[in-house]
């Protein structure tokens, strides 16, 4: 995953969310390996794989991202799609001449936060 998060895309595999979720709380795969008791080379693993982990590692992640399992997995909530109803859904249904107004915005806006 990129070190800015490129908030136009329209998918989010389980392995883009963790990666998210761990920039989000600055944490680090072997920090969250540690807490859940499992590796950080098997973390490793999910993302070049495209695969997720057994339902009892989900929950450990979960609770220690402090998200729902069903978000982790699925990234929806109680059974309702949120990237559906999420602002980067639709600004990726926009067409890519009013993407780019959008982003040079999100970026002037970063750029200025950082500062």
């Amino acid at each position: 995953m990129k070190e800015k998060e490129n908030f136009l895309t329209d998918y989010e595999t389980f392995s883009d969310r963790l990666e998210r979720l761990l920039l989000e709380r600055k944490m680090q795969k072997a920090e969250l390996a540690e807490r859940i008791g499992f590796s950080a080379n098997g973390i490793s693993t999910w993302k070049a794989t495209g695969t997720i982990p057994r339902a009892d590692i989900a929950v450990k992640i979960a609770k220690c991202l402090d998200v729902t399992t069903e978000y982790l997995i699925f990234g929806t909530y109680e059974g309702i799609d949120a990237k559906k109803d999420s602002l980067a859904y639709k600004i990726a249904k926009l067409p890519k001449n009013k993407k780019k107004i959008i982003e040079a915005v999100y970026n002037a806006i970063s750029a200025e936060t950082t500062d």
